[in-house]
């Protein structure tokens, strides 16, 4: 099903964006406001409910958002944590609520539209050609990347090793660290090429010439 309006949407989801992004979180002493507790109240919602209605299904929407919490924790954990020694734990948690409603906001704007209409979108928007020939390139290659990881995984899963992949960490960390740096290594490498090749392969039927 494709969206009607891809730059419309586009804009929406930006703005829904900076609205999480700045609501107050009671840094510098300030008491957080309950707009903004509203405001990253709704927004996830919101972001399950968009993605329910273009993929179908609250937990397949629930599970692509769920995705995001590993990466949010690991890159505002320092923050939250800081602010929440210095500012109290509500301040803490006011943080991370806004940092995952940011988040959920922009993925649900990425997945609902999907790489298509997202470029779409952005030349509707009239954005500088070269800048959206950049952000075409750029999801090429991690579209190249998710295609090398699911076909590692599905190589792992039929050679049937039976052991989660981190089951050596506590008892070999050293080996099993280097054996995931191997893994990383291999795939961005492969990927590299991946998308290369794609890249040619597009130049050639005459897009995104500069």
């Amino acid at each position: 099903m494709r969206t009607a309006s891809p730059g419309l949407v586009l804009v929406v989801g930006l703005a829904v964006v900076v609205v999480a992004a700045t609501a107050p979180a009671g840094l510098h002493g300030r008491a957080v406001p309950v707009s903004s507790w509203i405001v990253w109240s709704v927004v996830p919602v919101a972001a399950v409910a968009l993605l329910r209605s273009k993929r179908g299904g609250l937990v397949v929407a629930a599970r692509q958002l769920t995705l995001l919490l590993p990466t949010v924790l690991m890159l505002t954990l320092p923050a939250v944590l800081f602010a929440a020694a210095s500012g109290g734990a509500v301040v803490g948690g006011a943080l991370l609520a806004r940092s995952l409603a940011t988040a959920a906001a922009g993925l649900a704007t990425v997945i609902y539209l999907g790489p298509v209409e997202l470029i779409a979108g952005l030349r509707a928007l009239r954005l500088p050609e070269r800048f959206v020939d950049v952000i075409h390139a750029m999801m090429v290659g991690l579209a190249a990347i998710v295609r090398q990881v699911t076909d590692m995984l599905r190589a792992r899963t039929a050679r049937g090793t039976g052991r989660a992949p981190w089951s050596d960490l506590v008892s070999a960390p050293g080996e099993t660290l280097r054996g995931f740096g191997r893994i990383t290594a291999a795939l961005l490498l492969r990927s590299l090429e991946r998308a290369e090749s794609l890249e040619r392969a597009r130049r050639a039927r005459g897009a995104g010439r500069w």
